[in-house]
């Protein structure tokens, strides 16, 4: 074996340098640049992706977005007794629904992938739902009984 071979077979002994992606150019624009330099572009798809996830800094993007969410959701709940509680649980739920589908749709990769998966949640989704009402059904729930 040349020392050409063994050189580039074998691990780096720099801890930084040994797990990272791409190459060292890359690593270096990361370092200088920040997370916004990854373009969505250089990332290769995986099977049953469409298209490309968003880029590191998106994906902390959306979880700055969730984390604004989260917030109001709490400052809703301290409006109890000033607003109806009716008004209360709709916005609540409204918020819930709207993280839940965010989460789905860029941590769960539903909107990269392929359409199959993301019709396979919702129909898992509105089963749960179906589920759920009919056992509230069998339990009088609806009529105000116990």
């Amino acid at each position: 074996m040349s020392d050409a071979e063994t050189t580039t077979t074998e691990p780096t002994q720099d801890p930084e340098h040994n797990m990272l992606v791409g190459t060292e150019e890359e690593r270096e624009r990361e370092r200088k640049y920040g997370l916004e330099e990854i373009r969505p572009e250089e990332l290769p798809l995986l099977p049953g992706e469409l298209t490309h996830h968003p880029s590191p800094f998106q994906y902390v993007i959306i979880a700055m977005i969730l984390v604004v969410i989260t917030a109001v959701e709490v400052g809703v709940s301290y409006l109890d007794g000033d607003i109806p509680k009716g008004l209360i649980i709709f916005l609540l739920l409204s918020m819930g629904l709207v993280k839940f589908i965010v989460v789905a749709a860029f941590y769960m990769h539903l909107k990269t992938d392929k359409p199959v998966f993301r019709r396979f949640f919702i129909m898992a989704g509105v089963g749960a739902v179906i589920l759920y009402t009919i056992v509230l059904t069998t339990l009088h729930v609806w009529s105000g009984g116990a």
